[in-house]
């Protein structure tokens, strides 16, 4: 169904005020002005008439970077006649976002907004035919939305951040002892060299010396989410990066990664990007905590404490190898 914008409404009221003001004042030439205002509806009218339904998809990609460049890339399968004239309404009726016409594909990309962490629901969008003039439109079609995760922003950082006796792992194989710990039963993909042969000979089935190393460098980060640590929001999203960019790090150097936060919420960190790491902190937000007895007795010697530079609190008697702020 075609409408008036808010500039056609405009024009028609003119043209209405022109046509009473000329009979009642004896003025012939705001006819012609009428007339004009007449004619523009009409040409208004037939460029947004033309074309069929448009089909379109869209692809919301799950996850992008706080603050980064972002958008969603829209496809549309139009006929020649939409060429000109299409852009996309948000379903709030606010933003529009136009619509390019290259190399005989119709796209669009609509903008994410990044700057907070969180899940965002993004669209549905409806697709529109105007007018140049922006005086009429047409609902051509509709395009699905969506759901997208904006996570904390990694930056680049090195290891020297961390305390200097984790700071000197390597990431080397040969880090680390293994010792006996159990008694298991043979899977596909054990090694051989692995089987206790007196204890499987008693049992009638292969049983395997199970390992675990004791000594593999481990780092516990807490992350302080109490307001009362923080100056501003802004200064937390900041903590919130440099917590995600730590955990990137030491993951990718080899180092098994926990990351806390004083609110009680707990996650294993594994390589350079953990997808449940990411999903705490992109959803982790400020609270009024009160002391945690478990962290008040973490080892000092593998904690590194991630706060603001707001006032002190029962966080700073955490025992840390070392505090860093953003």
């Amino acid at each position: 169904m075609m409408r008036l914008t808010g500039a056609g409404i405009g024009v028609l009221a003119g043209i209405v005020v022109s046509i009473a003001l000329a009979f009642l004042l004896g003025f012939p030439e705001l006819l012609g002005l009428a007339a004009g205002g007449l004619v523009l509806l009409a040409v208004a009218a037939f460029l947004v008439s033309g074309g069929g339904p448009i089909q379109a998809s869209a692809a919301v990609p799950p996850r992008v970077e706080r603050l980064g460049d972002a958008s969603v890339p829209v496809v549309l399968h139009a006929h020649r006649a939409h060429r000109r004239g299409l852009r996309l309404r948000g379903a709030d009726r606010a933003d529009r976002h136009p619509v390019d016409w290259r190399d005989g594909i119709v796209t669009a990309r609509v903008p994410i907004p990044t700057r907070r962490r969180g899940p965002l629901i993004l669209g549905p969008w409806t697709l529109e035919r105007v007018d140049p003039w922006g005086l009429l439109r047409r609902r051509v079609g509709e395009v699905d939305g969506g759901a997208v995760l904006v996570t904390p922003r990694v930056r680049p950082i090195s290891l020297a951040s961390l305390p200097a006796a984790i700071a000197e792992f390597g990431g080397s194989a040969d880090m680390g002892t293994t010792t006996f710990a159990m008694l298991r039963e043979y899977v596909i993909g054990d090694e051989l060299r692995h089987v206790h042969w007196k204890s499987s000979a008693k049992v009638g089935t292969l049983m395997m010396r199970q390992y675990v190393d004791v000594t593999r460098p481990r780092l516990t980060l807490v992350l302080v989410v109490d307001d009362r640590a923080y100056r501003d929001e802004d200064e937390f999203e900041d903590a919130v990066d440099l917590a995600a960019s730590l955990a990137s790090v030491a993951g990718a150097s080899g180092l098994d990664v926990e990351l806390v936060t004083t609110a009680g919420e707990r996650t294993v960190h594994k390589g350079a990007r953990s997808a449940a790491t990411f999903d705490l902190l992109s959803v982790v937000g400020l609270t009024t905590t009160s002391p945690d007895v478990r962290l008040l007795r973490a080892g000092r010697s593998t904690t590194v404490l991630v706060r603001g530079n707001g006032p002190s609190g029962w966080w700073d008697r955490i025992p840390s190898a070392g505090v860093v702020k953003p």
